[in-house]
Parts: structure tokens; C-alpha cells; sequence
């Protein structure tokens, strides 16, 4: 029965999908946050796994096999992330990237403008693409980069030559667009 086979593999989403849940992430400070939102984690390709169990089932044979997915993470489990990263602190205006779980960087950031509405996304991305020397292109300006990472439709994180100091407040009243400035 067709209609059971995709009710069994959308409760297979409801139960092994991973990417929009909220998680518990260590800090680097050690602190547990609660982080949801973005478009990171395991997702299983409905459409394609509903196929696969019906060719399973006609065979007439047991079969032992992970489902499709659409999308993988680092590692199984709710905990996916893996020890390879980048960690963003909106509220400190910091970023810090680990390695292998080594901490390879950390530097002052300046996100998105708040007080235009122009706030940085919450949430756990996956990087899309690196480019180098981009440009990049707004409503009312285009800004030349030489390093352009985006993990949110247009947002990402790019280095900013037109800013001499990050961190602190600035982001309250000259943040970006939305984009991650680093230096």
C-alpha cells in the first residue's frame, strides 16, 4: 500500500531529521545554549526512500540499509555537528572556528544592522560554497571581497576592508546587511 509506505517514511523524518531542530550546543565558553532554526543536519529524501522501500518490499527479501537521504550531516544523532566549525556570538560580537575540535581563530565580528531590521540569522547553517573575490550586490551598493562564504541565501561571512575595528556594539547602528564582517 502505497499510502502507508509514505505515512512510515514521513514518520521516519518526524523521527530521524535533524536539520531546524533545536539543539544543545557547548560554547566556547562552556555554556549549554539552545540553538534552532537553519538549514544544517540529516534529511531524509522522502520521495526517494518511498521508491526504495517498494522496490525492498516487491524483492520479498529482508534487507538491512540507512535510508536515502537528501541531505547528511557530520555525524549521527541529534548531536551532528561534529568538531569542525564555526561558532558565532551575536550577543558578544565574536567568532570562533575549531578544527578537528582545535580552535584554529577567533576574531571580533560586526553582523547585521538591528536597528534597520537588518539582523543576522539565528540558527545552524551549512556553508553553501567559498568564493573568492566577490562582489557583492544590494538594493542601493555592491561591495568588493576577497573571501566570501554564504550559509544563509545571501548572507555569509566576508571579510570587510572598509571597517577598521569590530566587535563590540557597533552592529547596533552600523552593522551590515546581514552578512558576518571580518577582518
Amino acid at each position: 500500500d502505497e499510502n502507508l509506505v509514505r505515512q512510515y517514511v514521513a514518520d521516519l523524518g518526524l523521527k530521524y531529521d535533524t536539520m531546524g531542530q533545536t539543539r544543545t550546543f557547548l560554547t566556547y565558553d562552556n555554556r549549554q545554549v539552545e540553538i534552532k532554526g537553519g538549514d544544517y543536519g540529516w534529511v531524509i529524501d522522502k520521495s526517494k526512500e518511498k521508491k526504495e522501500l517498494l522496490k525492498d518490499l516487491k524483492g520479498g527479501k529482508p534487507v538491512k540499509r540507512e535510508p536515502v537521504y537528501e541531505q547528511r550531516a557530520m555525524q549521527s544523532g541529534l548531536d551532528d555537528i561534529g568538531n569542525t566549525y564555526v561558532e558565532i556570538d551575536y550577543t558578544s560580537q565574536h567568532l570562533w572556528y575549531y578544527k578537528d575540535g582545535s580552535l584554529v581563530t577567533d576574531t571580533g565580528i560586526v553582523s547585521g544592522n538591528i536597528s534597520r531590521g537588518n539582523g543576522s540569522p539565528d540558527g545552524i547553517f551549512k556553508i553553501a560554497y567559498k568564493q573568492k573575490d566577490a562582489t557583492l550586490v544590494g538594493e542601493n551598493y555592491a561591495s568588493d571581497v576577497r573571501y566570501f562564504m554564504p550559509f544563509a541565501y545571501n548572507v555569509g561571512i566576508h571579510d570587510a576592508s572598509w571597517r577598521s575595528t569590530f566587535g563590540k556594539e557597533i552592529y547596533k547602528t552600523s552593522g551590515s546587511h546581514g552578512c558576518i564582517n571580518v577582518p
